[in-house]
């Protein structure tokens, strides 16, 4: 498992997360996003999930993979998220 904590340094909108979780869904390994302010959780991969989810400039996340790909897909979805570009 590859865990890391990071601060979200953009508001990404609705079309941004759709796009952020049609690209987790490329990896094999489970891809886990959770605010260290509350205990939201989501599965990145779920449409749903990241659609309801707001990721907002300031937040304070832990993205947490787990599988075969772990690595490829946390530095992965860390280049998505820290750069606020989906």
């Amino acid at each position: 498992m590859r865990v890391h904590e990071f601060m979200i340094h953009a508001d990404f909108h609705r079309d941004d997360l759709m796009s952020v979780s049609s690209q987790a869904s490329r990896f094999t390994s489970d891809i886990i996003l959770s605010y260290m302010e509350s205990e939201h959780r989501v599965d990145v991969k779920s449409l749903l999930g990241m659609a309801l989810l707001p990721i907002r400039y300031g937040s304070v996340v832990r993205l947490q993979t787990r599988g075969r790909d772990e690595l490829e897909a946390l530095e992965y979805m860390l280049n998505v998220l820290e750069k606020g570009t989906a």
